[in-house]
């Protein structure tokens, strides 16, 4: 009986003698906040948010609808000032011009050299 299976497990003599007793009750300090005690919630108010964006869109949508059907010269300014937005920048250049990029590549010289392959190509 020197074989052992893997499938069996052996357990030594007395090992619940020698475990370590498991405390049912942990006293709790009073000055230490409950764990135990109901967390009370926030209000969920993102339904009610997403429900006024829908609407603020659809009565944008209505409006812009109903100049456009009228042919009201709003509407075309309206279009005008969208594209007019639309064209700007998002980051303006200044953060473009204040940034210096040059730091990034002084410390590690990156060279880069063609292969073989590729100079091959261009001489074709």
């Amino acid at each position: 009986m020197s074989e052992m299976r893997h499938s069996e497990i052996i357990y030594e003599e007395g090992w619940r003698e020698t475990a370590p007793a498991v405390q049912e009750e942990t006293p709790v300090d009073e000055a230490a906040p409950s764990t135990n005690a109901a967390v009370e919630k926030a209000p969920d108010s993102k339904p009610l948010l997403i429900t006024i964006q829908l609407a603020l869109c659809l009565i944008a949508a209505l409006v812009l609808f109903l100049l456009k059907a009228m042919d009201s010269e709003g509407y075309y300014s309206f279009i005008d000032y969208y594209h007019d937005e639309l064209q700007k920048p998002v980051v303006s250049q200044e953060v473009f011009s204040a940034a210096d990029v040059s730091k990034l590549f002084a410390e590690h010289h990156i060279e880069i050299q063609a292969t073989p392959d590729e100079t091959a190509r261009s001489e074709d």
